[in-house]
C-alpha cells in the first residue's frame, strides 16, 4: 500500500489537479487573515474550511487515474481494497500538507513577542488547532473517498455529491465530528474541553480506514 501511495501522490502531482482546492484553500486563508482576530476562531474557521478542501483533494486524486490505468493500478496493487488504500494514504498525505499550510499561516498573523508565562497557552491553543484541523481534515478524506469513479461515474455528479457532503457534515451535529468540533472551537474562552477533543479526534481517525473499507467492497460489486 506505501507503494500504491507514493505512486498515487507522484502521479496526482504530475497531473497538477492539485492546484485547484490549494490555490482555493489558500485563497480563503488570505482573506480570513487579512485582518488581525482571536486565534482560536481563526482555526475554526480554517479547519471548517479545509473538509470541503480536502474532499476536493481526495476526489480529484482518486479520479486522477483514467479507468484503463486505474484497472492497472488495482491488478499491481493486488486488489481493489489495497489500491484504495494506498490511494487514500496519498490524499492523508496531501491533507496533512494543508492543514500544516493553515496552522503556519496562523500562527505566523497572530505571532507577538513572548511573555512570560504565555508560552504554555500558545503551545495549548497550538493544540487545539491541531487537533481541529486533523478532526476536519480526516473527516474530508473519508467523504471523497466516497465519492470516486467507478462507485460514481461522472465527474459532475461526484463533485455534486462532494459538495453536498461537505454541507451536510459542516452543518449536522451526526454522523461527523466536525460541526461539533467547530463549536467548541468557536466556544468560549478560554478554550476547548481537551477531552471533548480528543474523543472527536479518535472519531474521526476511524472515518478514512471506515470509508475505505465500505468503497471498497461496494465498488468490487461494480465492476
Amino acid at each position: 500500500m506505501t507503494a500504491v501511495a507514493r505512486y498515487a501522490l507522484a502521479d496526482y502531482l504530475r497531473s497538477q489537479r492539485f492546484l485547484p482546492p490549494l490555490v482555493a484553500y489558500l485563497g480563503f486563508l488570505a482573506i480570513l487573515h487579512a485582518d488581525d482576530g482571536p486565534v482560536l476562531s481563526g482555526y475554526g474557521a480554517s479547519s471548517a474550511a479545509l473538509l470541503p478542501a480536502a474532499v476536493w483533494l481526495t476526489l480529484s486524486l482518486h479520479n486522477a487515474e483514467d479507468p484503463v490505468q486505474a484497472a492497472i493500478t488495482v491488478v499491481n496493487a493486488g486488489g481493489h481494497r489495497r489500491a484504495l488504500a494506498g490511494k487514500t494514504y496519498a490524499a492523508l498525505t496531501g491533507m496533512l500538507a494543508l492543514a500544516a499550510l493553515a496552522l503556519a499561516w496562523s500562527a505566523l498573523a497572530a505571532a507577538h513577542p513572548l511573555r512570560p508565562g504565555e508560552l504554555a497557552h500558545d503551545c495549548a491553543v497550538l493544540a487545539v488547532g491541531v487537533c481541529a484541523h486533523l478532526i476536519c481534515g480526516l473527516t474530508g478524506v473519508a467523504l471523497g473517498t466516497c465519492c470516486f469513479r467507478p462507485l460514481i461515474r461522472r465527474q459532475g455528479y461526484a463533485f455534486a455529491t462532494a459538495a453536498l457532503l461537505s454541507l451536510a457534515a459542516l452543518v449536522a451535529r451526526w454522523p461527523t465530528p466536525v460541526n461539533e468540533t467547530v463549536r467548541l472551537v468557536n466556544a468560549a474562552p478560554p478554550r476547548p474541553s481537551a477531552t471533548a477533543l480528543l474523543l472527536l479526534a479518535a472519531w474521526a481517525l476511524v472515518l478514512p480506514p471506515l470509508a475505505t473499507a465500505l468503497v471498497a467492497r461496494l465498488t468490487r460489486r461494480r465492476v
